[in-house]
């Protein structure tokens, strides 16, 4: 099946310049086909026309403004699942940004327009929507395929319910994606922005420690974006099947040291301990790189969920031909109800940490699907208040079919 996937992208602001603008840039970087619209009663005109994979929107419009028009397209069945971006004045009181939000908006871009930022936003967007686009030719070409060749009835219900089920998992993720980027992502740049704004206009007023708090708060926040960014980019790659899967056998000390180097950073800032204990004579037959992408995420998520002075251990075990390997803390625990919910992409338990560090379940997920890819499985028991254990089993040698 080719992808000859064009996208088809509304260009909508009531100055001819700047629509201009906006098609020169996406012309120069994208193969899509360009709609012009230079109101609000316009674009809902088109919508309803003809279909559109992403919307550009200018705010401040004479007549309808655009927060008023993305109201009726998203109040709109047929309408109500086209992203919205909307492109406006620079918003110091994120009063705009919230407005846009509430109004079905994804994101919110501020003139003057940075080329680089918009081409980059652009293309996660639309790597997205050629995905669904591609699950969407799939499952129509399946369906047909399942309605011509399936004579049973009850088979073909069957089948169909469970492509239908596919969509609707493929949807939830491209919503978990595009939420993320509209606030898990946006919020911590906000945030550096704001403490970097304020060292550069007053920081001379500052005493020495709150400069260097000010410094350390724009580390973490870095840090953890950076962390967020990465679980993103391989989620997103899993997705749209484009992450290799190379399993090979490894000594598992050969990974596991520089990730506790690494985690122990993070869980010094909070006198955290972290110990590890892995015999140097244990193998493993898995993926090296998505390994390490787990036990990283499951390190960092204890340290967030464990309070200062608390202690992790990370350990491993062989048991028949199989490896167990655990992440045990003392920290505040996870009940019941939300353990059934943490692999699941469309069931919102993201919490904040003991020290008010933000999350999106994202690196949880990423787990169990690379550990799925592994031929393994992730298992957890927690006690409320007394600590988590995670635990994976991954293959000690390749397995045979």
């Amino acid at each position: 099946m080719e992808a000859n996937f064009k996208p088809d992208i509304l260009i909508v602001d009531d100055i001819e310049h700047n629509i201009f603008t906006l098609r020169t840039l996406i012309e120069a970087h994208f193969e899509a086909n360009l709609i012009e619209a230079t109101s609000g009663e316009q674009v809902l005109h088109i919508v309803n026309e003809q279909p559109i994979d992403l919307i550009l929107m200018d705010v401040m419009m004479p007549g309808m403004d655009g927060f008023e028009t993305a109201r009726l397209i998203k109040n709109r069945p047929r309408t109500s699942n086209i992203p919205i971006i909307f492109i406006s004045a620079y918003d110091p009181t994120q009063k705009l940004l919230e407005k846009g939000i509430a109004a079905g908006g994804y994101d919110y871009l501020t003139k003057p327009i940075d080329d680089n930022q918009l081409v980059y936003r652009l293309k996660m967007y639309l790597r997205f929507i050629k995905h669904e686009f591609m699950m969407n030719l799939h499952l129509r070409e399946l369906n047909l395929k399942l309605i011509e060749e399936i004579e049973d009835r009850k088979a073909t219900e069957l089948s169909l319910q469970i492509s239908q089920n596919e969509l609707k998992a493929a949807n939830s993720s491209k919503d978990k994606f595009f939420s993320i980027i509209a606030h898990d992502l946006k919020n911590p740049f906000n945030g550096i922005i704001g403490l970097s704004s304020l060292l550069i206009d007053d920081y001379d007023s500052f005493p020495a420690w709150e400069q260097k708090e000010f410094i350390q708060n724009i580390k973490t926040t870095a840090e953890n974006t950076f962390r967020l960014l990465q679980n993103l980019l391989e989620w997103s790659q899993t997705q749209t099947g484009k992450i290799h899967f190379e399993p090979t056998q490894f000594i598992l000390t050969s990974i596991t040291s520089d990730i506790v180097d690494l985690v122990k950073t993070s869980a010094g800032n909070k006198n955290i301990v972290l110990t590890a204990e892995i015999s140097p004579e244990i193998y493993v037959f898995a993926d090296k790189n998505m390994i390490n992408t787990v036990l990283r995420n499951l390190l960092l998520n204890a340290v967030k969920f464990t309070r200062s002075g608390g202690r992790i251990h990370l350990s491993a075990r062989k048991t028949s031909n199989m490896v167990e390997i655990s992440v045990t803390d003392n920290g505040i625990g996870i009940t019941r109800e939300n353990i059934n919910k943490l692999f699941c992409i469309d069931c919102n338990v993201a919490s904040r940490g003991t020290e008010g560090e933000e999350g999106t379940g994202l690196g949880l997920i990423l787990c169990k699907e690379f550990i799925d890819k592994n031929a393994g499985e992730i298992r957890i028991e927690s006690e409320v208040g007394a600590g988590s254990t995670f635990t994976i089993t991954i293959p000690e040698t390749a397995q045979l079919n």
